[in-house]
């Protein structure tokens, strides 16, 4: 991802729609995990971006270990300014530095799609085995590669997903199934749409540009209530059957769904 990218990232997630959607489930997914209630919770951010959900697990969980990395340096300088009580550094998704013996919760989100899975396979594998029993593995990957369009040039992003590719994955990561679905169904149709364009006609990198603009204000409400609404079916066990998103979780020694 470009620098401009990054800054724009770390102005627009703080309200808009899709960040607050993204949130939302996580927020979800941790009070139904029961993590929220755990003594001496350890989290890591594999991929932590300019740090807005890192600062929202700190938030959360009050964890005596906060830590995320993160490959670009301007994308670290960014989360400092919104976590900066993190232990933060540079490290490679497809190689992790590793600074702790076990974590509750680990998060990955949006950062497969610009390693690409085979490269990141054994670094996911080695993130894996560190989580304690019990813990959470979050992904959230952008989905259907026939979905790729400027937004995805411009974010560096080289690859996106289905359902069945993240499914398979947490198996091959020795994790429970704990929840898969897709994420944007009802606002599918006018992602594709709007998308269109670039993707019939890939711009270069240097000229393209990602979806990160502010709506209108009334339609930003919209749409994050849109989401929120979605996120509530997700958790009680409703699976989306499309989206532009693949949010997944995985657990370590569990055993169960929750749907």
């Amino acid at each position: 991802m470009n620098e401009n990218e990054y800054r724009l990232m770390a102005d627009v997630e703080a309200a808009h729609w899709w960040f607050l959607g993204l949130r939302d489930l996580l927020s979800r997914v941790l009070a139904a995990s029961g993590l929220t209630q755990r003594p001496d919770v350890r989290v890591l951010d594999a991929g932590c971006g300019t740090g807005a959900n890192l600062r929202l697990a700190g938030d959360l969980l009050k964890p005596s270990y906060l830590g995320g990395f993160d490959y670009s340096p301007v994308a670290l300088e960014l989360c400092r300014e919104k976590a900066p009580e993190a232990d933060l550094y540079q490290s490679d998704l497809c190689e992790p530095e590793l600074r702790e013996a076990e974590y509750d919760l680990i998060l990955s989100c949006d950062v497969l799609p610009m390693t690409g899975l085979d490269a990141a396979r054994n670094g996911l594998g080695r993130l894996a085995e560190r989580l304690r029993p019990g813990g959470l593995f979050v992904i959230n990957v952008a989905a259907y590669n026939w979905l790729y369009s400027a937004h995805d040039v411009a974010t560096g992003s080289s690859e996106r997903f289905t359902a069945r590719q993240i499914g398979r994955l947490l198996e091959d990561m020795g994790l429970d199934r704990w929840l898969l679905t897709y994420r944007l169904c009802l606002l599918f149709p006018a992602i594709v749409l709007a998308r269109l364009p670039s993707m019939i006609r890939r711009p270069s990198p240097a000229s393209a540009r990602s979806d990160l603009s502010w709506p209108p204000a009334f339609v930003n409400r919209c749409l994050a209530s849109v989401v929120r609404s979605e996120n509530a079916a997700i958790i009680k066990g409703v699976r989306l059957p499309w989206g532009s998103s693949v949010f997944a979780v995985g657990r370590r020694g569990s055993g169960a769904e929750t749907g």
